[in-house]
Order: C-alpha cells, then sequence, then structure tokens
C-alpha cells in the first residue's frame, strides 16, 4: 500500500457520542417523528434524556464521534496523514475528544477551543433493529467562526472534507469562506450531505456548495432522495452528478451507485450481521476517499466503501477495535 504523507483536512463537528441501545418504546414517546434522523436540542434537554435513559437503566457507552471525526480517524487507520479543523470546549470531553484523536494517529493543532462552551455532545439511539436516532446539542462546535480559519489549517492537504452540518452554525460565512479558501489553494473537496434534515433546510445553499467549490458528494438513500425529489437511486445519483465530478449514492443493503469520469459503477453491498449503524456510512466514505486517494477505480473506491461500512455496522460504535482493522487493513492493501 502506498504511503500518503501529506494531511487530508476534515472541517465538522467535533462531537462526543454518548451510544446506548433503546427499545421502540422509548423512541415512540422521546422521538416522535425523528426517528433515524437528527434532532437538535440544546444541553438542558439532552442532559433531561440522559436523566430518563439512565433511571430506566439504560446503560450509556462514551465514545469520540462525529461524522468527520470518524471519517478522518478511518483514514487514519489506513494509514492517512489527517487533521482536524473544529471547535471544542475548555472541559473534559474536549480534553478526551482531542487525546482519542490524537491516539488514532491524527493531528490535533487545527482544533480549536471556545472559553465558555462545552464540547457537543450527540446521544446515539440505537434501536433493535440496528438503526440510530440522533439526539445532538452541538456546544462549542456550533461556535465554529470563518474569522478562525487559519491559512495553515489547510497547510500540505492533498483533500479537504466537510459535512453538510456546517450549514446550520451561527456564522454562515464559515463554509463558504472555508470553500473558498480550499479552491483558491486548489485543494479537492469532499461534501457529506449529512442528513435530510439538513438537506431539507439548507437545500438552496448546499446545491450552490456543489456546483461552485465540491469534487466529491456523499449521500445517502434518504439524504439523496430529499436532494433530487425523487426515490428512483438512478435519477438521484444523477441530480448530484450533474453538479459535482465524482457522486456516490449509498443504498444500504442495496449496496451503491457511483458516477465517477462519466461513468456509473453499480457497487454490491458486503455481507454483514448488523449491530449498530452509528459510523457506518462515515467508514463507507472513508474507504471510497482512501481508494481516490490511490487513483483507484470507481468499483474499488466503492469496494472499499463497503468494507469498511459492513466492519462499522457490525460493531457498537463508530470507531473499530483494532483487532478489527488488523484483519482489515491487508485486505484493503490487496484491493489497490
Amino acid at each position: 500500500m502506498n504511503s500518503l504523507p501529506a494531511a487530508v483536512v476534515g472541517a465538522g463537528t467535533a462531537i462526543v457520542d454518548l451510544l446506548v441501545r433503546v427499545d421502540d418504546e422509548f423512541l415512540a414517546r422521546e422521538l416522535p417523528g425523528g426517528r433515524g434522523n437528527t434532532t437538535w436540542v440544546d444541553a438542558a434537554r439532552l442532559d433531561e434524556l440522559i436523566r430518563r435513559l439512565q433511571e430506566r437503566g439504560f446503560q450509556l457507552e462514551k465514545a469520540p464521534g462525529g461524522s468527520t471525526g470518524n471519517l478522518l480517524c478511518g483514514l487514519s487507520e489506513l494509514g492517512c496523514g489527517t487533521r482536524f479543523l473544529g471547535w471544542l470546549g475548555l472541559d473534559d470531553d474536549g480534553i478526551y475528544y482531542r487525546d482519542t484523536f490524537a491516539e488514532s494517529g491524527g493531528g490535533i493543532h487545527s482544533f480549536k477551543y471556545h472559553p465558555s462552551k462545552h464540547t457537543g455532545r450527540c446521544l446515539s439511539l440505537v434501536s433493535p433493529d440496528a438503526d440510530r436516532s440522533m439526539v445532538t446539542d452541538l456546544g462549542a462546535s456550533a461556535e465554529m467562526r470563518a474569522d478562525g480559519i487559519r491559512q495553515s489549517d489547510l497547510d500540505g492537504a492533498d483533500l479537504l472534507h466537510t459535512e453538510g452540518y456546517l450549514c446550520g452554525l451561527k456564522d454562515r460565512t464559515f463554509l463558504p469562506r472555508l470553500l473558498e479558501q480550499a479552491k483558491n489553494a486548489g485543494i479537492p473537496v469532499s461534501f457529506d450531505l449529512a442528513s435530510y434534515g439538513i438537506v431539507r433546510e439548507y437545500r438552496d445553499e448546499i446545491r450552490e456548495y456543489l456546483d461552485k467549490y465540491v469534487d466529491v458528494v456523499f449521500a445517502n438513500e434518504l439524504e439523496a432522495a430529499e436532494f433530487a425529489g425523487t426515490d428512483d437511486p438512478e435519477s438521484m445519483l444523477d441530480a448530484l452528478a450533474r453538479l459535482c465530478p465524482v457522486a456516490a449514492v449509498k443504498l444500504g443493503a442495496l449496496g451503491s451507485l457511483v458516477r465517477m469520469d462519466g461513468r456509473t459503477a453499480r457497487i454490491a453491498p458486503e455481507p454483514a450481521d448488523p449491530v449498530d449503524a452509528t459510523g457506518a456510512g462515515d467508514l463507507w466514505q472513508a474507504g471510497f476517499l482512501f481508494g481516490r486517494l490511490h487513483h483507484a477505480p470507481p468499483e474499488v473506491c466503492g469496494r472499499i466503501g463497503s468494507v469498511l461500512g459492513a466492519a462499522a455496522v457490525s460493531h457498537f460504535g463508530a470507531r473499530l477495535p483494532e483487532t478489527a482493522w488488523r484483519e482489515l487493513r491487508p485486505r484493503i492493501r490487496a484491493m489497490i
């Protein structure tokens, strides 16, 4: 496998995950209409949900999370240089997030620290069918500001990866400023649509970003359907590919569709015994980008993504144990 000394810079929401298996009754009562999506709450509402879970005897597991963080850690485990541009709080969760990211091999000098806001948290509710519903308080991540971006944050980057969640920041100039800076530096950009709720609320902005700045766009089936206004997978892919040179639509158990260099590739799903879908899409994207950074064809990029996505869905939480990576690395090495 070729080494990749230059960094993949990821700009996103730095979130500590609180993972818990719940029953359908809890989801129906606490998240009516919000199942399978991200629900945005303030710290008080999140604390209330955590208290109710603990009172009922549910066990919560802490892990570093956030879509971009999960993707960067996957790339780090495969040998890529990575760096996170994100905001943390000056609290125990911020120290935990920074240190665990560094332990995975990621660069931490582009983290920013808010003096009073706590680090973002996401309550990831895993249902009996292995689907996950997320209740998120962005905390310090909501305070990401364009004037906090330094030129050095993109130094040495082969790729900037970012996410649709940044469309909803208080500083609406942050994302376009970052994308413009990457474009001016000649750095390709990959973009994750993030959630169907984000697409619904910020469709016009996202369309503009994809058209002007983005080289690779990722969407799952719900996000792509919301963006394209259709549930036909080929039409979803067409809508995204009209705006970006590379488009990928993840279809879960049906595999994925990729358009690259004007050619469509159908990627078969990798067999898995679903345990928890948290982070599966993020690791799919990490695998795809790893293949692309090695100039692999779309079939290979998608296949690596499927392998990592299946591994993620077969484990609880978004971060795979080292035992899993020891099996995955030689398999992926043989595919490049």
